[in-house]
C-alpha cells in the first residue's frame, strides 16, 4: 500500500488507512507501525492520536454511527409520505447512500472490519447488529406497518422482509469491498426489486 497523501488532516489519514487496512487484513494482522508507514509519520506519532490500535478501531465506529445519522431519512417524514404518497414511491425514498465515493468506500471498510471480527469480538457484533439490522427495521417496520394499517400495502411478513433487505444492504457494503463493486444505480436497482415484492392495494 503507497504512502497517504492529500487532503486530509493527519487524524482522518490515519482512520482512512486503518479501515482500507483492517478490511483487507483484518484488524489482528495489522499493526500501528504499518498504518505510520502508509500515513506517511513515524510510527510512535501515531500515539499521539489513538493511544491504541483499539481506539482507531473504537473510533471508526463513532465515525460510522455519526456519518449514518446525517444521511439516514426522517422516519416522521416518511411517516407522512405515507399518507399521501404511492407506497413504492414512499419506500424507496427509504433508501439512504452517500453519494461522495470515497465516504462511501471508507464506511462500507469500517463495515467489512466490523464482519471480520463478528464472530469474536461482542463490540463489532453490537455495531454491525445496530447500524445495519436494528437501523433498518427501526426505519421500515414502522413505514411498512403504517402502510399495511392506511391498506395502502398487502398485508405479509415484515419482519422477514427485513431481514432479507438488512442481509441486501450488509451484501452490498461487503461487495464494495472486493473487485465486485456496485454503483449506486446498481444498489439501488436491487432495493428497487426488493421493493418490488410488497403488492399495492386496490385503493
Amino acid at each position: 500500500m503507497a504512502k497517504q497523501k492529500g487532503k486530509f488532516p493527519t487524524k482522518e489519514k490515519i482512520m482512512r488507512v486503518a479501515a482500507k487496512m483492517f478490511s483487507e487484513r483484518g484488524y489482528d494482522k495489522v499493526t500501528t507501525r504499518e498504518i505510520a508507514k502508509v500515513v506517511g509519520i513515524n510510527s510512535a506519532s501515531i500515539y499521539y492520536y489513538f493511544p491504541s490500535k483499539e481506539d482507531i478501531l473504537k473510533s471508526l465506529y463513532r465515525f460510522y454511527n455519526e456519518e449514518l445519522r446525517k444521511v439516514c431519512p426522517d422516519l416522521n417524514e416518511l411517516l407522512r409520505l405515507a399518507e399521501t404518497d404511492l407506497p413504492y414511491e414512499v419506500l424507496m425514498k427509504s433508501e439512504f447512500h452517500y453519494n461522495d465515493k470515497d465516504m462511501r468506500e471508507m464506511l462500507d471498510q469500517i463495515l467489512v472490519t466490523a464482519a471480520l471480527r463478528f464472530c469474536g469480538d461482542p463490540e463489532s457484533e453490537r455495531f454491525l447488529r445496530e447500524n445495519i439490522f436494528d437501523n433498518i427495521a427501526n426505519i421500515l417496520r414502522p413505514l411498512l406497518l403504517r402502510l399495511i394499517e392506511l391498506k395502502k400495502i398487502k398485508s405479509f411478513d415484515v419482519d422477514s422482509f427485513i431481514k432479507v433487505m438488512s442481509y441486501y444492504c450488509y451484501s452490498a457494503a461487503a461487495l464494495n469491498n472486493s473487485d465486485f463493486k456496485q454503483d449506486i444505480p446498481e444498489y439501488q436497482a436491487g432495493m428497487a426489486l426488493l421493493f418490488s415484492i410488497i403488492t399495492p392495494t386496490d385503493n
